[in-house]
């Protein structure tokens, strides 16, 4: 079976900054479907309700599963105009070909607006035994990360370890080099599955995927996490297994 191509969608509530995963995109056969997230209890949908989320206008309907034969209307006004005079160079910019998939530049770009606190994001995926995403550094303008940077480049390792004594969120991620500079954090809506591989001491790799020494600071380090997969009841918070209405699987 083809895995389908998934994009999570993240809301930030602009007075809180907190950031939470919201909704599902999925490409599947040739179709878009679209869904709310509601299974997450930390940074999801319900939390995300509780701090003043409300449901795009769009897609009014938290419990309905959304399908067109293309993308849909909202999230293709958030990909760049492919007639600008740069669009190959940004193409080049982000790795993609003219083959590229909708969703191949929406994944790139991150589909973020000026006019609104949306934006993609790379799911864990769970696979074989094994999980991998990827995320950029949260909070890199406020730690070690910048004085850093010059010390950094791509494939070079980092650490994580829990910070337990975080009020803002009680599954806080660190994100280390191997001295022990604090350079930032694990997205909070990534910190409780990534908060489970530690506390059950199952193995993991990190490295810089990629620097942008010239991007705005939430954008400027990307780490790529792989290892291995959690096996007992705690999967059942897994997104992988329940991202999909069951006609769909």
């Amino acid at each position: 079976m083809t895995r389908p191509y998934l994009l999570w969608l993240i809301w930030q509530n602009i007075d809180t900054r907190q950031r939470y995963h919201v909704g599902n995109l999925i490409y599947k056969d040739d179709l878009y479907i679209f869904q709310y997230e509601n299974i997450k209890e930390h940074r999801g949908l319900k939390e995300a309700l509780l701090n003043g989320y409300r449901p795009h206008l769009a897609f009014p309907n938290l419990n309905k599963v959304y399908i067109s034969n293309k993308l849909f209307g909202p999230f293709m006004r958030r990909l760049p105009n492919s007639g600008r005079p740069d669009f190959n160079l940004l193409l080049s910019k982000f790795g993609l070909n003219e083959s590229f998939l909708d969703m191949d530049l929406l994944r790139a770009t991150g589909g973020r607006l000026a006019t609104d606190s949306y934006e993609f994001v790379d799911p864990v995926y769970i696979e074989d035994d094994h999980f991998n995403f990827n995320f950029y550094v949260a909070g890199w303008r406020y730690h070690d990360g910048e004085e850093n940077l010059d010390l950094l480049a791509e494939d070079t390792q980092v650490i994580f370890e829990r910070e337990t004594s975080n009020s803002y969120d009680s599954f806080a991620v660190m994100v280390k080099t191997m001295d022990q500079h604090l350079l930032g954090y694990v997205p909070a809506f990534y910190s409780e599955f990534m908060t489970d591989i530690l506390d059950e001491g199952y193995a993991y790799s990190a490295k810089i995927a990629k620097i942008d020494f010239n991007a705005i600071p939430q954008l400027k380090v990307k780490i790529k996490v792989v290892g291995e997969v959690i096996k007992n009841e705690n999967y059942n918070r897994a997104e992988s297994d329940k991202l999909l209405p069951l006609q769909f699987i």
